[in-house]
């Protein structure tokens, strides 16, 4: 398990031309892996701290505290924290990470917003019971898997 920071600046670090690289894109982008790895790994958590159901979706804390200083503008450097700085992230965990950003890197951090806003999602089911509550685990890794299956389906 990495921290949350360490999966933001891969993205920071990797892809630093794109010029959507704000705050809600990297929180959603790590929340979104954070789900496919849930689902790919048979509930394995790809990060050491769980989403929870904000106003603007599924907010990872850490992320945010570290992120809002840029309000909407484009992230352009890496996030110092102390507990993340000698997270390194594996050969694998990058290949997955790369996944990631090929599905869903085009995509703005609204857009990205909307996606974890849609009917269905763990967010949409656990948002109304109240502000700040966690996203269980479990509820994210069914919906993944469930996004998975839908995949699988239309390529057989």
């Amino acid at each position: 398990m990495y921290n949350p920071v360490t999966i933001v600046n891969y993205f920071i670090k990797k892809y630093p031309n794109d010029e959507q690289l704000t705050p809600m894109k990297l929180i959603k982008l790590t929340y979104i892996a954070y789900g496919w790895y849930l689902a790919l790994s048979d509930g394995e958590q790809l990060v050491d701290e769980e989403p929870q159901a904000w106003d603007l979706g599924p907010v990872l804390p850490t992320l945010y505290e570290s992120l809002k200083k840029y309000g909407g503008n484009k992230v352009k450097e890496p996030i110092f924290l102390k507990s993340a700085v000698n997270d390194a992230i594996s050969d694998q965990d990058s290949d997955f990470l790369d996944f990631i950003w090929d599905k869903y890197g085009n995509c703005s951090g609204r857009e990205l917003s909307a996606i974890t806003h849609t009917k269905g999602t763990p967010w949409s089911l656990v948002y109304p019971k109240g502000y700040n509550l966690t996203l269980p685990k479990e509820l994210v890794k069914k919906y993944y898997e469930t996004k998975m299956h839908e995949i699988l389906e239309r390529a057989s």
